[in-house]
């Protein structure tokens, strides 16, 4: 990026660089996290528009839907308001139903998110304070 674009410029570079490195990012946290039993996770992410008016953006993403739960470490069996009464998970159950080891989170999604997220803010901090820096001194040489 050169210094000599305005913010807003500056800003659509590295939010375009940030929009498609999220995809990668992905994808990479599904194969260390070893969940990529068909592949087919890891081939729904997609980018699908990222849209910029003045300083602010919007970005949206697709995957499937059970990537949500394989992050959480939920699914088939967890059920919602269950006051924590999860049969599933004792392991006389499992012994009996042939079930191996119970679900655990596999993070690929929410970590990667909240990390990068921090990321844009703190680049936009910097572009903007920059900028905000540069008026300063342009009102100091004209004194």
């Amino acid at each position: 990026m050169t210094t000599q674009n305005g913010p807003e410029q500056q800003i659509q570079e590295f939010s375009q660089q940030w929009y498609h490195m999220m995809v990668q990012i992905w994808r990479d946290r599904l194969t260390l996290a070893n969940a990529y039993n068909t592949g087919a996770l890891h081939r729904s992410i997609q980018p699908q528009h990222l849209t910029q008016h003045n300083l602010q953006l919007t970005a949206a993403f697709q995957f499937l839907q059970y990537g949500i739960y394989v992050d959480a470490g939920t699914g088939r069996g967890y059920t919602h308001n269950n006051q924590g009464n999860l049969r599933i998970l004792n392991p006389t159950y499992r012994k009996q139903h042939h079930l191996h080891q119970p679900r655990r989170p596999r993070p690929w999604f929410s970590r990667s998110w909240a990390i990068s997220v921090k990321v844009m803010a703190n680049k936009m901090q910097e572009i903007l304070g920059q900028q905000y820096i540069g008026a300063f001194q342009q009102l100091n040489d004209k004194t």
